[in-house]
């Protein structure tokens, strides 16, 4: 009987036509997660991949490097690193909160990555029902006093980016029919928690805090998505564990959504715009932390970077990176309507 529902979700899966439309294998994952093999190490429980791989109708093998385990379908391709506390969903960075542990030829992740980082991505609507979108709110970030990243060279402030960026945005979801407020509409400061307390007041069903980057190094370059980092996780920005781990905030109650949506929005960036692709982050930023509805901040280049400066003070390559956003929110729009 477990053959033949198997063999029927997997034709319904084909028939999909789209990346990452796992939907109908929600019934398997009831299976397959709970019967997983399964090891503790360090007081956290890993999950086989294998087991996992099966449970969602995919292959899994090795690959040649020997520290690669793919689990492979039609449509999508996982990998994670025996090395490394990442996953690459479709060749997308997504950040672990643990290194996948190797035992013989058997690689098995931790059971909190794989309920807070791959079940959102592929599996959805095992969280239960999906939030509505309608109302976004969108932080430009910094403003006022708090200049935020600059690059004195090319004449370049974060706080008037984010908020040119914010504008165009805002724009552009209004004619994709949102309803779209802004936490600042000039140059002002407002206090972090009154960023998402606002979006709160708003009864917002999505925000999104616009960043740039900035690094010591010239060098560094590209786009990431930070969302919440869940309870009893590190973030991606700390190194080891902290006091933080163990408190659960008010962001944490939208968990699986916030990763669904940096999924998307980091997916659509470096769809648009090209790399480097510096992945989907967690972090317990003080915008992300009281937040009621699913929210991101994005980092969309460093100022520091010289060639990113140049395309930064063309109003076509922020227009660009608008029109990335907008794409992003608009593709999570879609994945939440057509979930079950």
């Amino acid at each position: 009987m477990r053959d033949g529902l198997f063999k029927l979700l997997r034709a319904r899966l084909v028939s999909v036509g789209h990346p990452l439309c796992l939907i109908p294998l929600a019934l398997v994952l009831a299976f397959g997660s709970l019967s997983a093999r399964s090891l503790e190490r360090n007081g956290k429980r890993y999950i086989d991949l294998a087991t996992i791989a099966h449970s969602l109708g995919m292959q899994s093998y090795w690959l040649k490097d020997a520290r690669t385990y793919r689990l492979h379908s039609q449509w999508t391709t996982i990998d994670a690193d025996n090395k490394l506390s990442i996953l690459k969903i479709n060749g997308l960075p997504v950040h672990l909160g643990a290194v996948p542990v190797q035992s013989g030829k058997a690689l098995f992740l931790a059971e909190t990555d794989y309920r807070n980082s791959l079940q959102p991505v592929l599996t959805p609507q095992v969280f239960g029902s999906a939030p509505g979108l309608k109302r976004i709110v969108i932080d430009a970030g910094h403003g006022g006093r708090d200049e935020g990243a600059h690059n004195s060279a090319y004449g370049l402030k974060e706080k008037y980016l984010t908020l040119d960026v914010a504008v165009r945005l805002k724009r552009l979801l209004e004619l994709s029919g949102y309803e779209v407020v802004l936490t600042r509409s000039s140059d002002k400061f407002v206090e972090l928690p009154r960023r998402s307390a606002y979006a709160n007041f708003k009864d917002a069903d999505l925000f999104i805090s616009i960043h740039f980057n900035s690094a010591g190094n010239p060098d560094a370059a590209g786009f990431e998505t930070y969302a919440m980092t869940p309870q009893f996780q590190t973030s991606t920005n700390v190194s080891g564990t902290s006091s933080e781990d163990s408190k659960r905030w008010a962001g944490n109650g939208q968990d699986p959504w916030n990763s669904l949506l940096a999924y998307h929005v980091q997916r659509s960036l470096v769809t648009s715009l090209g790399g480097p692709d510096r992945g989907f982050k967690r972090a317990r930023f003080a915008v992300l932390k009281d937040l009621q509805c699913p929210g991101v901040l994005v980092e969309l280049g460093f100022l520091s970077n010289a060639a990113t400066a140049q395309q930064m003070r063309t109003t076509e390559y922020r227009e660009t990176l608008a029109r990335s956003l907008s794409k992003g929110i608009v593709a999570y729009g879609q994945r939440l309507e057509r979930l079950p």
